[in-house]
């Protein structure tokens, strides 16, 4: 086999493979590049997750009739001219890869017009060749049109996933460089719906409300430090505002969002006394440093780079956040409450369901059932207000009461489901609650399995959604709290598990007697005699273990009891 030179077309489907892995890629490297061109609005549309439409529109400096096919032309670039440019690089693109990328893998459409021109020029192609090329009326700026993407590579296509889990995708991508850039003005569309607003805001607290929405960003803290000519600043969340995954950690580099693994455990470090093992926090830091101490040529994707003095980077990073973790801001403001009790799920003084409306549901009684020792003999007590000791003559068991009770729950809500709906607990008055447009695409995804569980909720124009009812058994969450909690449950692994399974094991777990809760004696004779009945009384909806056993014959054989 003898060596030649590879065609150009095919040259630029193997770049593509590096610098466009999915829509996500292709959102990303357009925006950056409006971004660049100084644009103060740029506007996303996408279709099907990003896979059938990417159009990006700003309204940046745009192109010249002369340079607009060039930018199609790999290794063209207007951000880098001369060699001493790639030693301190000030643009978010440099290498002139990302859109000769795009278009070899597509069917594109660009438009642009100068300031300065009367009209623009419009460039129609596809795979990397152009098939057509007019003299338009256009607005200031460029307009990129990538249709089909993978029309051409169908290896990469087969790759893609679902249409919601490519727009969550997208949405992250995007929602970090908004956050990175918050005096320009972002609007993502999803198949004509809005997905995200974010007008110009005059800092990074305002843009953090656009995105979190505006109570969470009343409570994030200040982050503020210089030290060793690096500026360390942006917003951070108070340890109690937490998040189930870290795509809400977002570390800026001059203006450049990055996935660094060392800055990440520094961000993380300076929680880690403060946050359960699982939960993350909410922080946008942006750094600034001289140019020339960070190299963003490291990947096509521009989302690594390397530094200069990497440790001092982290430890200014880890001291920044730990100081504003030192701030009074930091301790929640607390509220007089009540001794907590068990209702309809638990430890609370039963209800006569005939006293109550024939169209309300009777959320505090009990369903009726006989009190005897089950599988698991009789009761002995509680022990650390958490496990329930249970004995029969030949076992002794301690049961984890959360457990038990999300086991109870679980298969009493598919025993309502088996029959009609679940029931519903109507808010007395629908709440608001903002949340990030990859968790709202989340919730849309999940919004007919939640329903039939009794949740009602509708998006607002802003994006916002209202919250109007709950099921029953969680009747005592916050509404906020509780879809946040969702977002965190059904977005993270377990992908492999039925759609209806995870969110009855979702609405079980929350609704559960927790741990620590002291509890009366027949309230454990009641939970351990109701999971006697259960199909699987051994593991939870999640697949913990719900209880330990020990054997009386064991016992005596260690105390040497032989009578």
């Amino acid at each position: 086999m003898r060596i030649r030179r590879l065609p150009d077309h095919l040259v630029n489907k193997i770049a593509a493979g590096e610098v466009v892995e999915r829509p996500a890629s292709a959102a990303k490297e357009l925006v950056e590049n409006a971004l660049d061109a100084a644009a103060t609005l740029i506007s996303v549309d996408l279709r099907d997750g990003g896979a059938a439409l990417v159009r990006v529109t700003d309204d940046g400096v745009g192109m010249t009739a002369d340079e607009l096919p060039l930018a199609l032309e790999r290794h063209a670039t207007s951000k880098l001219p001369s060699d001493a440019d790639l030693d301190a690089i000030a643009t978010l693109g440099f290498r002139g890869e990302a859109l000769a990328a795009i278009a070899a893998v597509s069917r594109f459409t660009i438009s642009s017009r100068t300031r300065d021109a009367a009209e623009g020029l419009r460039l129609v192609g596809e795979g990397g060749v152009i098939a057509q090329r007019l003299a338009v009326p256009a607005e200031r700026g460029t307009s990129v049109e990538v249709r089909d993407l993978f029309f051409n590579t169908p290896a990469r296509l087969k790759f893609l996933k679902s249409p919601a889990t490519e727009l969550g995708a997208t949405l992250r991508a995007i929602t970090q460089l908004a956050l990175a850039q918050p005096a320009v003005q972002f609007r993502v569309a999803h198949n004509g719906r809005a997905a995200l607003t974010a007008p110009a805001a005059k800092d990074l607290r305002e843009r953090a409300g656009a995105v979190w929405g505006w109570p969470i960003a009343q409570r994030l803290l200040r982050v503020d430090r210089t030290e060793h000519g690096l500026h360390v600043h942006g917003v951070a969340g108070p340890p109690d505002l937490t998040r189930g995954g870290r795509d809400d950690i977002v570390i800026v580099v001059n203006g450049r969002p990055v996935r660094d693994p060392a800055l990440l455990q520094a961000a993380l470090a300076a929680y880690r006394p403060l946050l359960a093992r699982d939960r993350f926090p909410l922080v946008v830091v942006a750094i600034d440093m001289p140019a020339a101490d960070v190299d963003a040529n490291v990947h096509p994707t521009k989302a690594w780079v390397r530094f200069r003095h990497p440790r001092l980077v982290q430890e200014m990073l880890l001291a920044a956040l730990r100081d504003a973790l030192r701030t009074p801001d930091v301790v929640p403001t607390m509220s007089a409450a009540g001794g907590a009790t068990w209702t309809a799920t638990g430890p609370s003084a039963a209800t006569d369901a005939s006293a109550l409306p024939a169209d309300q549901h009777a959320l505090f009684a009990e369903t009726p059932a006989a009190y005897m020792p089950g599988r698991f003999g009789r009761v002995l007590g509680q022990v650390q207000d958490t496990f329930i000791v249970a004995t029969t003559d030949d076992e002794v068991f301690f049961l984890d009461q959360h457990v038990v009770h999300e086991r109870v729950l679980f298969e009493r809500l598919e025993s309502d489901l088996a029959v009609g709906a679940p029931p519903s607990q109507a808010l007395l008055f629908p709440e608001t609650v903002d949340l990030p447009p990859a968790a709202r695409a989340l919730l849309e995804r999940w919004r007919p399995t939640l329903e039939r569980l009794g949740f009602a909720f509708d998006s607002r124009p802003d994006g916002a959604l209202v919250v109007s009812a709950v099921p029953a058994l969680l009747k005592g969450d916050e509404p906020r709290r509780l879809l946040e909690a969702a977002v965190d449950e059904l977005g993270g692994p377990k992908a492999e598990a039925p759609a209806m399974e995870r969110a009855l094991a979702f609405v079980a777990c929350r609704g559960a007697i927790k741990a620590n809760t002291p509890l009366a004696r027949e309230e454990m004779e009641r939970l351990v005699t109701d999971l006697g009945r259960t199909r699987t009384p051994y593991f939870c909806p999640h697949g913990r273990p719900i209880l330990s056993r020990v054997s009386m014959h064991d016992i005596r054989r260690e105390l040497k009891r032989t009578w």
